[in-house]
């Protein structure tokens, strides 16, 4: 008896066209099978895509990196976010709450140029709670500015020095331009009382006038503040602003390096 595969019909193994290269470059051998081609090209996309998703959220991240380093954010200050903020009493509770919503309605906030006051002791992380709401606010694509108050009225004074080759109207365009500016150190003397408030009021007041917010940052009670802004400068911050009083102690002195003044 012959062997079994002579008795089997002989069949011509079914003719492949020769692989080909794609002609960019780009791709792996495309063979002419239609369902092994179809397979290749799928992945090949996809790969592509992940790849632009990527290159475009590296390029996303390095724009954001950008932002905050130009919004003039302390770098001890630059990885402060809510949820690091430490809120063990009903009162951080509330007070984080606040900052929260502050920046997650920021476009109505934008839109109304509404204030947010935090005032306390030093060490109760109230500059914690208002980078965190910058940083928040520039992730949405807003614009924001972080300065001290003795900075800033030092950068406007310096324009009426002779010679000076930045005038008011540049410093004032400096901190009127951006979207949101948290203003540190209230309360810090500096200069003439009466002069010092006749250029703390013209700064916020271009602000009012612009429907920019602003966050004000100070190591005094409500009733300090009124009495260190007048009450022209309060009534303007508080139109549709609110105070944040931060009552408890130092973090500081409780040896919790994440909490900031």
């Amino acid at each position: 008896m012959p062997p079994l595969q002579n008795l089997l019909p002989r069949t011509t193994p079914e003719a492949r066209p020769a692989p080909r290269i794609c002609p960019t470059g780009r791709a792996t051998t495309l063979v002419a099978d239609s369902a092994t081609a179809l397979a290749e090209l799928e992945a090949f996309g996809r790969a592509e895509i992940e790849a632009l998703a990527r290159e475009r959220q590296h390029i996303s991240q390095r724009r954001l990196e950008t932002a905050i380093g130009r919004a003039g954010i302390p770098p001890r200050f630059q990885t402060r976010t809510f949820d690091a903020f430490t809120a063990r009493t009903p009162e951080q509770q509330s007070a984080l709450a606040v900052a929260r919503r502050y920046a997650a309605n920021f476009q109505r906030v934008r839109q109304q140029g509404n204030c947010l006051l935090l005032v306390g002791g030093p060490g109760t992380g109230k500059t914690h709670l208002a980078c965190a709401v910058l940083q928040d606010v520039i992730r949405q694509g807003h614009t924001g500015l972080f300065v001290g108050m003795s900075e800033a009225l030092r950068t406007i004074r310096s324009t009426y020095a002779p010679g000076s080759q930045l005038t008011e109207l540049d410093a004032f365009a400096t901190f009127t331009r951006p979207d949101l500016l948290v203003l540190d150190e209230i309360g810090v003397a500096i200069g003439d009382d009466e002069k010092r408030r006749a250029m703390l009021f013209d700064l916020l007041n271009a602000r009012y006038g612009a429907i920019k917010p602003v966050v004000l940052i100070g190591n005094l009670t409500e009733a300090e503040l009124h009495a260190y802004l007048g009450e022209r400068i309060m009534d303007r911050l508080l139109e549709g602003g609110v105070i944040v009083p931060f009552t408890w102690a130092s973090h500081r002195r409780q040896r919790q390096p994440e909490e900031s003044t």
